[in-house]
């Protein structure tokens, strides 16, 4: 007969401390789920405002250095290239153009990026390209180009990048005597730019 008090007083005291026990105890959270996100090269590398130099190669062509203004966008995936050279040897050459870069692979300190590029190179006085046997040459000539390429930046301090482009190119001059060829004016390139961080 004592028993039983006994054990409905263990029940009482067991519901009544089980709450505040189990009050007293963390909650167990959930981990989160890893989701898979694209990064540029290095943290904050490549993004935003940068300036700097590029000297485009082409052997069809006067080559002159070129200022490069660059921005990547803040998720890291692109970057563009807005470009513009002058030189005055033996003719008045000035090219401008711009080019647009998709991100394939980021490492730590580097991205590879595959993109296309346009420009307009214009001269006078004597041509930086051996021009056609027959017809007159303008005064003035307007050329075209259009590339597609790849582009290696490689970043030597979170906010300066050494790049190097190469690339296949449409080029369209005056005349209308249009050449497909590897080496394009704007995607075959060296060069540095800082970014403003």
């Amino acid at each position: 007969m004592r028993r039983m008090p006994s054990f409905l007083m263990f029940l009482t005291i067991a519901s009544v401390l089980a709450p505040a026990l189990a009050l007293a105890q963390p909650p167990v959270v959930a981990e989160p789920t890893s989701a898979a996100r694209f990064t540029g090269a290095t943290t904050g590398s490549g993004r935003g405002l940068g300036v700097g130099v590029v000297a485009l190669f082409d052997p069809a062509l006067h080559t002159v250095p070129n200022l490069l203004a660059t921005w990547g966008d803040s998720g890291g995936r692109f970057h563009v290239d807005g470009i513009f050279g002058f030189d005055h040897t033996g003719s008045t050459t000035l090219d401008f153009g711009a080019r647009g870069w998709y991100h394939i692979h980021a490492a730590s300190s580097a991205d590879l990026s595959l993109g296309i590029g346009m420009a307009m190179v214009t001269w006078n006085g004597t041509a930086p390209a051996t021009p056609p046997a027959t017809g007159t040459v303008p005064s003035r000539q307007w050329d075209f180009e259009m590339d597609i390429g790849a582009q290696m930046r490689v970043f030597v301090v979170p906010n300066v990048a050494l790049l190097a482009g190469l690339g296949l190119g449409l080029y369209v001059p005056d005349n209308g005597a249009s050449t497909i060829r590897l080496s394009g004016n704007i995607m075959n390139s060296i060069g540095i730019a800082y970014f403003f961080m």
